[in-house]
């Protein structure tokens, strides 16, 4: 006896699996609301982004010498740095935190916001006679001064020594990146 042949069809859909048609409307429902939730996520990440993007460029201009210059010279200048870093901040406070997610990169930005503001405050109370500043000490071992004092109000003495002697300018910036 000989087997006999039968066909087998398989369907083929291009790549993509094909839809069930939703049976009920409380599926169609919970589709549609995830649907929305991830569009509504995405767009506040976009907003958070431009904050942090914006912080980007003002931290780049703190860092610069003649912004320093300029803040300790003028107190006009200061104010304006404040009004920048504390219109990201009301940008920042609009982002409704519906999400974890999106609450905790909100929270990262604020306080590298807050940190920049730290920084500015600093940088424009530093009494630095005008007299001897150039000679006796450069914008590198001003800076390391700054450095010093922020690692030694965060982390205490150990901590202080760590980041003077080990890590220069990159404790400072790892203090403002950090949440």
């Amino acid at each position: 006896m000989k087997p006999s042949s039968t066909t087998v069809t398989y369907p083929y859909h291009h790549g993509h699996t094909p839809q069930q048609p939703t049976n009920s409307p409380s599926s169609a429902a919970v589709s549609i609301q995830s649907a929305y939730r991830a569009h509504r996520i995405r767009v506040l990440y976009r907003k958070i982004a431009a904050v942090d993007a914006e912080a980007d460029r003002l931290q780049r201009l703190i860092q610069r010498q003649d912004t320093v210059d300029a803040v300790r010279a003028n107190h006009l200048e200061k104010l304006r740095m404040n009004e920048a870093l504390m219109a990201l901040l009301l940008r920042l406070d609009s982002v409704p935190g519906i999400d974890p997610t999106v609450r905790d990169t909100r929270r990262k930005v604020t306080r590298r916001i807050v940190g920049l503001q730290e920084i500015l405050d600093s940088v424009s109370e530093a009494q630095i006679d005008e007299s001897s500043w150039w000679p006796m000490k450069n914008w590198d071992e001003v800076l390391a001064d700054m450095e010093e004092s922020i690692c030694l109000e965060n982390g205490g003495d150990e901590m202080e020594r760590f980041c003077a002697q080990n890590l220069g300018f990159r404790c400072l910036q790892r203090f403002l990146r950090e949440p």
